[in-house]
Parts: structure tokens; C-alpha cells; sequence
């Protein structure tokens, strides 16, 4: 069980929350182990004190793109100790049915609270209440086209689920259901038979049975079902949206080169992908827009020549520190405004529920790191001062990110990081030096600043990243 499991259980009995496992028993195990989703029943009137604990533990609120539903919430938290999500579907009411529609509340609360077993640490409900609840949902599945498409897509699931259960002498009425002993006796044998036409009428008398406990009404369903589906094609096809954060928000790892930004962003991609909606951005080197696009082969066909006129590199640099080229500024202006877009792009992505991970982010430091370029110099023309203040405007446009992660290496680790990377057109040793020397004391855009210390193990690295972009989601 991952400890995450454990604090979150450990509290519930604390402050005497009622919980349980009420459904997908026989795979409990993996799931505490942070491999799939936990079913867990809350009162509705322990809602509030559930997500006070959860939140205090670790836990945080996430929202489905494609399959949300009144009563049901899903709750991620991120375990240290095993570096893995734990995911919790907490159903404050008993919501079922069909997998897309769940269009049943069931008013099982106090048949659940009778029927716990509390021989561990995560409550569960006893073997009777496992079976009846079972042949309940198993009924309302199937009675569909769609349901029946779905649940032969997961036959072996319900036969494992079944076959786990231990052999009870007989089943209790459900009054909140009226659902006598004797029709749920004739459930089980007709779920071990072999005659699906019983099935299926047996599928559509619960249903009709239950009909006062629908959301939806039979041409609702329908609408709704359409309507999902093609949600679920088009998410499937096109966005491919995973689970969503509320609000979204914006992480950049920032750091001199050598720090190892480019190998923490692909890890914290790695790592959050496999479960929510994420966003990656460069916003040292931004992709071009449309417009910047139309000068960019005249800029790169100008810096290839340039390059090749270069004979004394040294030189060069420090002439260009006292003064700049007008070409060198109509250059930065586009990469400020193409820093901008990158950033007001990452920024809407965020307010749609994605985590976004920049590679870099701005800054305002005149001449340093991914920050303004050009000097201030009044003795310069017009162009040039017009240049001036458009990229001063486009840099203190870009919104701040919410938390800013700068790494942080010695020069000497960064030379001898920069040695093991087989990389194209690689800095040298001496360019290394003079970009320490140029940038420091550089910062970026945030008010919410962490420094890294990236000369430990990267796992370590990582893992401090994630935990506190984790812990800042919850705020």
C-alpha cells in the first residue's frame, strides 16, 4: 500500500469519517499499490471533512474531460516514497448504471453502513453486500446496445470480480431498493446461467423496477449517450485530454546551460502525462508565429554568414556588448514577440485545466538570459529606440508563471556535464564561462521562485520538482 493510501485511511478513522471500498474488490490490492483507480463510498454529508483530509494529506480534486457526474469526484495524490499517483474515485452517493451515462442513484447509505467489514485498514463491505451489489450493477449494464458492447469489452473483469467472492448461504432483503432475498437469488442464478435472452429480460424488469431512481429519462439517455460518445471520439481522435486540473498551471525550469532543464522537463512530462493534461513550451528558443515566420530565412541566412566572416570570436563578443547591430535588434524584437505569444498560449492552456511545463521563461534583466536584448542608447536612431521600447513593452506583457524552479550548477559541474552531451554545435568550455559570468544573478518571471540544487542525483531533482508542483496545485 502506498503511504499516501495509509495517511489518507489513518486520518478518515481519526476523525471517524465513514468510507469504504464498495466495488472492484478483487483488484484492491493493485490499486493501493497506485496501479489503477480506487472505488470509494463517502456519505454525502461527510463531504466536506473527506476533502479537508484529503487535501491536508496530499490529496487534490481533478476533473474528466469526457465523464463527469454529480456525486462523483476524482481525487490524484502524488506519493514521494514511491514516486507514483495514487487515483481515488470517491462516490458520495451510489452512482451506476451503463459506463458512459450512469444513469442510476442507488439510496444504498445505510444498507453500505450495515453491511461494512472494518477487519482492515480500508473498510470494505461484507460478502453478501459484495454480491448484491454486484448482480445490481451487472442488471443495469446490460440492458442496452451500448451496455452490452461494453460489457463484453470487460467480460473477464466481472468474472474475475466474481470468482473472488467467498460462498454465502443466502441473501438479505434491500428494503431501500425493495429488492426481496428470493429475486436476489434468482440474479445470481440467472447471472450463472447461460441463456442471455433471460438475462436481458431480467436486465429490463430491474430497470423498470429502478425507474424512480434514474436522472435521465429514456429520450435523455439517448441524447446524452450521443452526445458523450462523439465527446469521447473527437477526445480520442483530436485532444486526447486526460484528466484536468482546476485551475490549470504554469511550471518553467529555468537555469544556466548545464543545469539540466531540458532533461527535468522531459521527466516531469513523462511523469504527469501518464495521467493529466499537459502542455510543453520552449520559451528560450519559442516556435515562430506566422508573422516572425516570414523574416526568419533572412535572419538565419544572415547569422550563417556572419559566422563565417568570424575569425576572432572574442573580439567580436565584446564588440557587440558596447553596441549592437540594428539587425541584431529587429531579431530580438521577433523573439521577444514570439516569447510573448509562446507565453499567452501557455497561459490559456492553463486556464483550461492543463498543467503547462515551459522549457525557460522570460525574465526582465536587460542582456541576460532569455530577457530583454537591447540596450538603451539615445544616441541611436529612431528604428533603433522604436525597437527599444517595443521589446521592453512585449517582455513586461507576459504574464508570470505560477512557479518558477531555477536550477542551479557551478560552472565547473556545468563544463563537465556540457562534455558528456552529444549535441550539434555544442557550447565550448570558454563560451561556457563567459555566459556564467553574463548571467549571473539572472531571474525570471514569477512570485513564486524556488532555487534547485541541481549537483545532487537528478532523481532527487525530479523529485522535489514534482512534489512541489504537486503541493502548489492545491493552493
Amino acid at each position: 500500500m502506498l503511504n499516501i493510501f495509509q495517511s489518507l485511511f489513518q486520518s478518515l478513522h481519526s476523525d471517524k469519517v465513514q468510507f469504504c471500498n464498495w466495488k472492484s474488490h478483487y483488484e484492491v490490492d493493485r490499486f493501493l499499490q497506485g496501479e489503477g483507480d480506487l472505488d470509494l463510498f463517502i456519505p454525502l454529508a461527510e463531504k466536506n471533512n473527506f476533502e479537508e483530509i484529503a487535501i491536508k494529506v496530499g490529496f487534490r480534486k481533478v476533473l474528466s474531460y469526457q465523464g463527469n457526474h454529480d456525486y462523483i469526484d476524482h481525487y490524484y495524490g502524488f506519493d514521494i516514497d514511491s514516486f507514483k499517483f495514487a487515483h481515488i474515485h470517491v462516490y458520495f452517493k451510489i452512482v451506476t448504471g451503463e459506463h458512459i451515462s450512469k444513469n442510476y442513484i442507488l439510496p444504498l447509505e445505510q444498507y453500505i453502513k450495515d453491511n461494512e467489514d472494518h477487519s482492515k485498514i480500508l473498510p470494505s463491505v461484507n460478502e453478501q453486500a459484495k454480491r448484491s451489489i454486484f448482480l445490481i450493477r451487472y442488471f443495469l449494464k446490460i440492458g442496452s446496445i451500448y451496455g452490452l458492447a461494453q460489457y463484453y469489452r470487460e467480460k473477464q473483469k466481472y468474472s474475475l470480480e466474481w470468482n473472488s467472492y467467498k460462498a454465502i448461504e443466502g441473501y438479505d432483503q434491500i428494503d431501500s431498493l425493495n429488492l426481496s432475498s428470493e429475486l436476489l437469488s434468482l440474479l445470481e442464478s440467472a447471472y450463472l446461467s447461460s441463456n442471455f435472452f433471460y438475462k436481458l429480460y431480467l436486465s429490463f424488469f430491474i430497470k423498470r423496477k429502478f425507474k424512480i431512481f434514474r436522472k435521465r429519462s429514456y429520450t435523455n439517455l439517448i441524447l446524452f449517450n450521443l452526445i458523450n460518445f462523439f465527446k469521447r471520439l473527437t477526445n480520442k481522435v483530436f485532444l486526447k485530454k486526460k484528466k484536468l486540473l482546476d485551475p490549470g498551471y504554469v511550471a518553467a525550469i529555468c537555469g544556466l546551460d548545464g543545469s539540466g532543464k531540458s532533461s527535468v522537463v522531459v521527466a516531469l512530462d513523462k511523469n504527469f502525462s501518464k495521467h493529466f493534461s499537459v502542455k510543453m513550451f520552449h520559451l528560450g528558443r519559442p516556435r515562430s508565429n506566422i508573422f516572425t515566420l516570414i523574416f526568419k530565412p533572412f535572419f538565419v541566412s544572415y547569422s550563417y554568414v556572419r559566422r563565417l566572416r568570424i575569425t576572432n570570436k572574442n573580439t567580436i563578443i565584446k564588440k557587440e556588448k558596447n553596441k549592437i547591430s540594428l539587425i541584431y535588434a529587429l531579431r530580438s524584437v521577433l523573439l521577444a514577440y514570439d516569447r510573448y505569444i509562446e507565453a499567452k498560449k501557455a497561459q490559456r492552456y492553463s486556464q483550461k485545466g492543463y498543467l503547462v511545463i515551459c522549457d525557460r521563461y522570460p525574465g526582465l534583466l536587460e542582456g541576460k538570459m532569455d530577457s530583454p536584448r537591447i540596450h538603451k542608447d539615445s544616441n541611436r536612431n529612431s528604428l533603433y529606440q522604436f525597437c527599444y521600447r517595443l521589446e521592453q513593452a512585449l517582455y513586461k506583457s507576459i504574464k508570470k508563471a505560477d512557479m518558477i524552479f531555477h536550477l542551479s550548477v557551478s560552472i565547473e559541474e556545468a563544463i563537465k556535464r556540457n562534455t558528456k552531451r552529444d549535441k550539434f554545435g555544442k557550447e565550448t568550455d570558454d563560451e561556457l564561462r563567459e555566459r556564467y559570468q553574463i548571467n549571473s544573478g539572472v531571474t525570471f518571471l514569477s512570485d513564486n521562485y524556488n532555487f534547485i540544487d541541481a549537483t545532487v542525483p537528478f532523481n532527487e531533482v525530479l523529485s522535489k520538482v514534482m512534489q512541489d508542483i504537486w503541493i502548489f496545485t492545491d493552493k
